[in-house]
């Protein structure tokens, strides 16, 4: 119990930490964009997560609330959830590039095309990162999760700040949009040391979508 509290108050310190990052290098980046872009070059970019932001709800499928809360949960049950996620992921992508021409003829900007089809990597990358992400939070390493979410943020506006000093426009914003997730699933992946086994059919695995498809339509209904 001791260990648990210490735990627990590290957690807090470090969510919180984080929290008052992310938001100071969300200003600033974004004072900074503001200055070295055009506004339209955000309304491209907002145009596209308009859509990417619904299927963004259910890249995780609840599995990840899953993972944590069983009392018990062993390597072939975090593989198969693993391998579920990223089949959602890869759905969600291809949902999403087949969607670009008609978000493009919605909005009469052929440019959506292209950006449509790169921000479905974003999706991907954020599905290979769930399991990896719930594996921390079952050991409570809450610093680490805080400190990879601060560097992922920090890493993406950074190179959106470049590449707008560079006169690359909106696709700057749309590095930023890709950038986080692939640094965020990378280091999970690397601070979780973690390898998913082979896909296998599991008894109990049913039970588990069904919690997972709840919390899921429970967020696409507050959304």
């Amino acid at each position: 119990m001791k260990d648990l509290k210490e735990k627990t108050i590290r957690g807090g310190v470090a969510r919180l930490s984080a929290l008052g990052a992310s938001l100071a290098i969300r200003a600033v980046s974004l004072m900074v964009l503001a200055r070295l872009l055009e506004p339209a070059d955000f309304g491209i970019v907002g145009m596209v997560v308009a859509f990417t932001g619904i299927l963004d709800l259910f890249r995780e499928f609840g599995l990840s609330a899953v993972a944590i809360q069983r009392p018990n949960i062993t390597n072939e049950e975090a593989s198969a959830l693993f391998w579920i996620n990223m089949l959602v992921g890869v759905v969600l992508a291809l949902l999403t590039v087949a969607a670009a021409p008609f978000i493009a003829e919605f909005y009469h900007d052929r440019r959506l095309i292209e950006v449509t089809v790169v921000m479905a990597a974003g999706l991907l990358f954020n599905s290979a990162a769930v399991q990896h992400g719930a594996r921390l939070q079952r050991e409570m390493r809450f610093t680490a999760l805080s400190t990879i979410q601060v560097i992922a943020l920090a890493l993406s506006a950074a190179i959106a700040i470049g590449g707008a000093f560079a006169g690359i426009g909106y696709w700057a914003l749309v590095a930023m949009v890709v950038v986080s997730p692939v640094v965020m699933a990378a280091g999970y992946w690397v601070t979780a040391s973690w390898v998913p086994g082979l896909p296998r059919r599991l008894a109990g695995l049913r039970s588990m979508m069904r919690f997972g498809g709840t919390l899921t339509l429970n967020s696409l209904i507050m959304y």
